[in-house]
């Protein structure tokens, strides 16, 4: 089989997936393949075959190649955490502009690590807390942050939003990305969207549940005024301006939709 073969079969099997396989698969576009007549090497040929069986049963394709690119990053996935998205590097460019000189944050539901990462990649002065209820999460977040030699500057903690916060240290700011898809939209996510933990999607009834306790309980863990930048789904914005009485930011993504709620003061 040749590489225009192959991006042929690719493509009748993935359809809207395409482009994003060759990328992960071959570390090309597909458009430098398309009247490639060279012979694709055996072994990667058993990748495919191996790697397109997995997906099209649903596995996400992070999940498959154990990675997924997020900001200029290539971050380690694998199940039982969350898959990052493009969505959240606008969570991730505001805080690379607006967190204080020397800022001390934490990384909330820290997931994979992918904020903190990025952050502390972006500012050197900065250090993080990355906080997390998961043992799998706090594994994969230690080795991303170690991948970019970022260890020194961060610290890993096992922590529940909805237990006991007197042990944890005060911070120049939050950054959080929450479960917080509603309970209707729960049954209605793709198949492969419902491969990734419950745990951390799952925002309670009306999606607010994460934002409600970090607001109430955070409020005396700022060295300051208090600065918490959430990440929210496209139809949450009411429902945060309701949560701080109407004392927050909304800003878009790229794609137009609300993404970010930010507090400060």
């Amino acid at each position: 089989m040749n590489y225009k073969e192959l991006c042929a079969e690719i493509k009748t099997a993935l359809k809207d997936d395409f482009r994003a396989y060759c990328q992960y698969l071959l570390d090309k576009n597909p458009e430098e393949l398309l009247f490639d007549k060279a012979d694709v090497p055996e072994e990667l040929l058993s990748k495919h075959s191996e790697y397109l069986k997995r997906i099209s049963a649903g596995e996400p394709m992070q999940y498959v190649f154990g990675y997924a690119p997020f900001y200029d990053l290539y971050i380690d996935c694998a199940p039982g955490v969350l898959i990052p998205r493009f969505d959240t590097e606008v969570l991730v460019e505001e805080a690379i502009k607006t967190l204080p000189q020397n800022a001390y944050f934490a990384d909330l539901c820290c997931g994979t690590g992918c904020i903190a990462a990025a952050v502390l990649k972006h500012r050197e002065d900065t250090k993080a807390l990355c906080l997390d209820i998961s043992d799998k999460a706090l594994e994969m977040t230690g080795k991303n942050v170690k991948k970019y030699g970022l260890q020194s500057r961060c610290n890993i903690q096992k922590f529940d939003v909805f237990g006991n916060w007197s042990g944890l240290p005060r911070f120049d700011a939050i950054l959080c990305n929450p479960p917080y898809i509603n309970a209707k939209d729960m049954k209605t996510l793709p198949d492969n969207v419902k491969k990734e933990p419950y745990e951390a999607l799952y925002g309670g009834e009306d999606g607010l549940d994460f934002y409600r306790e970090i607001i109430k309980k955070s409020k005396d863990h700022f060295k300051g005024l208090p600065h918490i930048i959430f990440e929210i789904g496209y139809d949450e914005a009411d429902g945060l301006r309701e949560l701080t009485g109407f004392k927050c930011e909304i800003k878009k993504d790229l794609s137009n939709n609300d993404r970010l709620c930010i507090i400060r003061g």
